[in-house]
């Protein structure tokens, strides 16, 4: 015997669709369809009661836990990913960007050296381009140095070629007992993220 499919009629669009394409809160579904629900919340995000709505959600412990659930899923790394990259195209994410690695490399002038000391030792020749090696962590091709030993003077050379990939795990690793320019940007992005994440759930 084969199963009723129940249905219901979308007050927006008007088309008869099955239960299971709306939302249900209560065992009661919502009037619109998940698609028309959609774009309803879209539009509403965009003006002022509902940007004013979305940032007290935002701050508010709820919207923290839902946000912190989201960003551990495989969509929401994407999407904080993908905003990230975007926002850092910005104008203004760019002048961020800038001000930040100027104050990290005033704190942690070794650092600014050291990388400084690597292009020079490149250009005359006496460490190989990077993109001419590979990794020294997995099979890829690598594409920059990194600086194993520690940004002191007497390591500045002391380099290994690693991928682009295997360089942002070791300087997770590193993250621990240092603050890197990448890790403070993500602090700056983290309320453009959770804007993104609540538009896409």
């Amino acid at each position: 015997m084969s199963e009723t499919i129940q249905t219901k009629r979308c007050s927006k669009c008007k088309q008869i669709k099955p239960t299971s394409d709306f939302y249900a809160s209560n065992d009661k579904f919502d009037c619109q369809c998940k698609i028309c629900r959609g774009a309803t919340q879209k539009r509403y995000r965009k003006t002022k009661k509902g940007k004013f709505t979305l940032k007290r959600y935002n701050q508010s412990e709820k919207g923290k836990a839902t946000h912190k659930r989201f960003v551990e899923t495989a969509k929401g790394k994407t999407t904080c990913k993908s905003a990230e990259k975007n926002y850092r195209q910005t104008a203004k994410g760019k002048v961020v960007r800038q001000a930040i690695l100027k104050r990290f490399f005033a704190r942690n002038p070794n650092q600014l050296k050291a990388g400084r000391a690597v292009k020079s030792a490149i250009r005359a020749n006496t460490l190989p381009r990077p993109d001419t090696l590979l990794c020294h962590y997995c099979p890829k091709p690598a594409q920059e140095y990194h600086h194993w030993h520690g940004y002191e003077p007497e390591h500045w050379l002391d380099v290994i070629p690693v991928c682009k990939p295997c360089h942002v795990k070791e300087r997770k690793k590193a993250a621990a007992t240092e603050v890197s320019p990448i890790n403070a940007l993500n602090r700056v992005t983290i309320s453009l993220i959770t804007h993104v994440n609540s538009s896409a759930i």
